[in-house]
């Protein structure tokens, strides 16, 4: 009776364990379905591709808002971020790009150990980044007038 009992106890577990994959398998393709028209919004251009512009105005549209809400995404922090995604002005997302992008700033998602390990990555080459400027300053911003006491 005891050994039966655990084996029902361990086919629950099984049993929960694959519903929980499941769902998360049909969140993600109806999140896929969701980016893909999203691409069809916001790709002016028609180059399957979006870019800073894009990415902007696709955000103003009410439609784009609706459906990044939905898969629980805060499109307030989204439009604040923009410019962290384009660090210049001329990369584009690809379709792939803007799916990991969405489902990475999901309002559902935790901290991974990932996370911590790419934004340490992020911040360390940023130091070196200002390291490298403080030792060669660009020439425009040397001046040979002397600073004011």
């Amino acid at each position: 009776l005891t050994i039966m009992n655990m084996l029902i106890g361990v086919i629950c577990e099984v049993v929960s364990a694959v519903a929980s994959t499941e769902r998360e398998q049909m969140k993600l393709a109806e999140v896929r379905e969701k980016i893909k028209e999203l691409m069809l919004l916001g790709d002016s251009d028609g180059d399957e591709m979006i870019s800073k512009d894009e990415f902007l105005n696709l955000l103003a549209n009410s439609k784009a808002v609706a459906i990044l809400t939905g898969v629980g995404v805060d499109v307030f922090n989204l439009v604040d971020f923009a410019g962290f995604f384009f660090d210049d002005d001329d990369k584009v997302l690809t379709f792939a790009d803007l799916m990991n992008l969405v489902l990475d700033l999901r309002g559902s998602n935790t901290a991974t150990v990932k996370d911590v390990v790419d934004l340490r990555r992020f911040v360390k080459e940023r130091f070196m980044e200002i390291e490298q400027l403080l030792r060669d300053p660009p020439h425009s911003c040397m001046s040979n007038e002397p600073r004011p006491n």
